[in-house]
């Protein structure tokens, strides 16, 4: 009976879930992305590549030639978490925009998620290999550790960090106990691909940040944290962590104590400051 209970309120928690991620997690298809760029200087293009044995997908837009950018989305997520940069008419002017599909989400959904961090960077090596010139990565939420993985592990491809709401402390990642049920019970065949996806890649992390926490003197380029003091996702003192963690670098923080942990949509202004600050 007791955990029958259980079961009822992580099913009730992951319906109000999928509910309050519908926006994180939609498939743009080729039809809606036309109409969505329309009025852009640049329609996006989709590639696909092979990386950990498997076919991944990013969007471009843009002038190839200019300082590229990889955004990297949270859990879930998709590419077009980021659609309303890849049309920015300022990025656009002086950059190269690029957006991934993780494994487990978007185009990239088949065979589900990589739950460590190492094979989460060597997904996105083959587009940084691309790039006539050092990437400035931008992460956001899960994407945040993500993209500190790559510069610890690639930093000959990588100009400088943005790690917007990034989760990169161990010590304050929350109990993830309800994700266990939605892992191991016949609950977990209820849920979506993407749902499956951001709780097999969750579930790990704070011992995947564990292992991460002794490299973190790896990384040699700038960065820059975007945090928000009203976020209850991910713990500001997040913030302070990667401050702590990188005293042989350049860490420059653009706080807004008001700012939630949605910042790709509430104040996208703040990451695009982060990226001009990324580039000088």
């Amino acid at each position: 009976m007791k955990y029958r209970k259980i079961l009822l309120i992580v099913g009730s928690l992951y319906m109000l879930a999928v509910v309050a991620s519908s926006c994180l997690t939609g498939r743009m298809n080729d039809k809606e992305m036309n109409s969505y760029f329309s009025k852009s200087l640049y329609q996006p293009k989709r590639h696909f590549y092979q990386a950990l044995g498997r076919e991944l997908h990013y969007v471009e837009a843009g002038d190839s030639s200019r300082q590229p950018i990889l955004f990297v989305h949270g859990s879930p997520g998709s590419w077009d978490n980021f659609k309303s940069f890849l049309k920015d008419t300022f990025l656009l002017a002086h950059y190269h925009l690029l957006a991934v599909d993780r494994p487990g989400f978007g185009e990239s959904q088949a065979e589900g998620a990589e739950d460590e961090l190492k094979n989460q960077a060597e997904a996105l090596l083959p587009i940084l290999k691309r790039q006539s010139q050092p990437v400035i990565l931008v992460g956001h939420s899960y994407g945040g550790p993500v993209i500190a993985e790559a510069a610890i592990q690639y930093p000959e491809f990588i100009k400088s960090l943005v790690i917007v709401a990034g989760s990169v402390d161990p010590a304050l990642e929350p109990s993830n106990w309800y994700r266990y049920p939605l892992r191991y019970t016949p609950l977990r065949w209820a849920m979506p691909s993407f749902f499956r996806s951001s709780n097999d890649e969750l579930l790990p992390l704070e011992s995947e940040l564990k292992k991460m926490s002794p490299h973190w003197g790896k990384i040699r380029c700038p960065v820059v944290v975007v945090q928000g003091g009203k976020d209850v996702l991910v713990a500001p003192d997040n913030a302070k962590f990667i401050k702590r963690q990188l005293p042989h670098v350049k860490v420059t923080t653009i706080w807004k104590e008001n700012m939630n942990h949605f910042v790709p949509w509430s104040d996208p202004d703040l990451i695009v400051e982060g990226i001009k600050r990324a580039t000088d």
